[in-house]
């Protein structure tokens, strides 16, 4: 039983790394991972909000950082990925249906 609810642990840590991502399907990741969709479910429901607005915040921040050179033609590519992953957490925490009042940190 203890080995059990270690490997579930396990199982629960990758599913959330995956899902937080925002590239997979919650049902694709449960079939990965190695759990029902049932199960997956009750995980995406215990994904606090707030982890989305820390990834958020954490891109926002380098993005701020590359932009604030005075030169950053090189860093293009890396911008548009931040922008790209920046949409994917909006999209999350829209779908999460929890948008509490944000102060600034």
């Amino acid at each position: 039983m203890i080995m059990e609810k270690i490997k579930n642990a396990d199982k629960q840590k990758e599913f959330i790394k995956l899902y937080l991502t925002g590239k997979y399907q919650q049902k694709a990741i449960a079939k990965e991972v190695g759990v029902s969709e049932n199960t997956a479910s009750k995980w995406v429901k215990q994904i606090q909000p707030l982890y989305y607005y820390r990834i958020r915040n954490n891109l926002t921040k380098q993005l701020e950082q590359l932009t604030k050179k005075s030169n950053y033609t090189g860093d293009a590519d890396v911008i548009s990925k931040l922008i790209t992953d920046i949409e994917r957490i909006e999209k999350l925490i829209i779908k999460a249906k929890y948008i509490p009042h944000l102060t600034n940190n």
